[in-house]
């Protein structure tokens, strides 16, 4: 049971004062999660690419180099907002509960997508902008690359002046908050959002122990009560296992208007493994298909 030595550990790293460190030297050095190599870099810039065209296609019509733009969780690596900026777009603000961006992380991602460069023009279907070569601070970001990173900062409370962004993005960071912290999150992105402005959102509801453990269900976190999962869930690795329809329904109660849905429902494979399992009672009042989601796309806009 890999999955669960895993949870242990960094349930165990999640208590120490420098647990965040500690844990990100152990998935660095001991696991190698990272960095996590041109293929991954690969598919963040596409998911980039993806919250462009949602912004051009829902957002207000403000050309990408005069947008600003705003992600919460960007996580160690910063591969959205460098995305960003090699897409052309001119300003962000970029926020995180601890100041986990890496300088080695961000230069990883800055030297992957200059290398990876020939292909993703081609995913982009435009020239991208000369990152230029690493750089030496966080606080270079901005001036570089027009990325204002602010960590620590409270994504239900930010302290920023409402109606300041033209668009919201979340990459596979939903599924990481807390289902009534993500409430005020939400509706602190609508206070941010200007009228007219979009809001794009991936959010990953599979078991992530289950990227770890190839052994383990996409769906194995199902099975647990609230009082046993929370044995397991790290504030590290914290998994809030929501299904689909609960998070439309918190960006509903925010204000937004969701204008796309695009949930990737449960294969055939999927739906009878979810049939046999024995669900925690949490799950058992959703449909097959709706608790069988494993990634959810949307799009929503603020009113006006």
């Amino acid at each position: 049971m890999r999955w669960l030595a895993k949870a242990a550990l960094q349930r165990t790293l999640g208590a120490l004062p420098q647990g965040e460190r500690l844990n990100y030297v152990f998935q660095r050095h001991v696991l190698h999660s990272f960095p996590v190599g041109d293929t991954a870099y690969g598919q963040k810039f596409t998911r980039a690419v993806n919250h462009l065209a949602a912004y051009e296609e829902h957002g207000p019509q403000i050309p990408v180099a005069e947008a600003t733009f705003f992600e919460f969780g960007a996580g160690w690596d910063l591969a959205i907002p460098v995305s960003y900026a090699l897409l052309g777009v001119g300003r962000q603000v970029v926020i995180d509960i601890r100041p986990s961006a890496r300088i080695e992380l961000v230069n990883e991602t800055i030297a992957a997508l200059e290398r990876l460069r020939p292909e993703l023009e081609e995913t982009a279907g435009r020239s991208l902008r000369d990152l230029g070569g690493p750089i030496a601070s966080i606080a270079e970001l901005e001036p570089r690359f027009g990325i204002r990173y602010l960590a620590p900062c409270d994504a239900r409370h930010s302290g920023l002046p409402p109606d300041i962004v033209d668009f919201v993005s979340s990459t596979d960071t939903c599924e990481h908050i807390p289902a009534a912290d993500l409430a005020a999150v939400f509706a602190e992105c609508r206070r941010l959002l200007r009228p007219g402005g979009a809001f794009s959102c991936r959010i990953d509801l599979q078991d992530h122990y289950s990227y770890f453990d190839r052994s383990l269900s996409r769906y194995n976190f199902l099975r647990y009560s609230e009082p046993t999962w929370a044995l397991v869930n790290s504030p590290l690795h914290y998994q809030n296992r929501l299904r689909a329809p609960d998070y439309l329904r918190l960006v509903r109660e925010a204000g937004l208007d969701i204008v796309v849905e695009r949930p990737s429902r449960p294969s055939d494979e999927g739906r009878a493994e979810l049939e046999a399992m024995s669900l925690a009672k949490r799950f058992c009042g959703y449909s097959v298909e709706d608790v069988g989601v494993t990634i959810l796309s949307f799009v929503a806009r603020a009113p006006g």
